[in-house]
């Protein structure tokens, strides 16, 4: 398991949350989702605060830019 995701993986994993929103939605957002373990591991890493969008939760998020999707 890894602290990590990609921007698709987060995308899709969100991709229907309603903004703003806090860490804890966010993760049990992306687990009822089926997101894969290392994205929801990755969300539980971020910050404990409010997400205005989901360029806000892309800044704090762990992304591995050598992964692939």
């Amino acid at each position: 398991m890894s602290d990590t995701t990609t921007v698709d993986r987060l995308r899709t994993a969100l991709g229907d949350v309603t903004y703003p929103v806090d860490k804890a939605r966010l993760v049990d957002h992306a687990s009822r989702n089926n997101a894969d373990e290392d994205t929801v591991h990755a969300l539980h890493s971020i910050p404990e605060r409010q997400y205005e969008s989901f360029d806000d939760v892309l800044g704090v998020a762990a992304i591995d830019q050598s992964r692939e999707a």
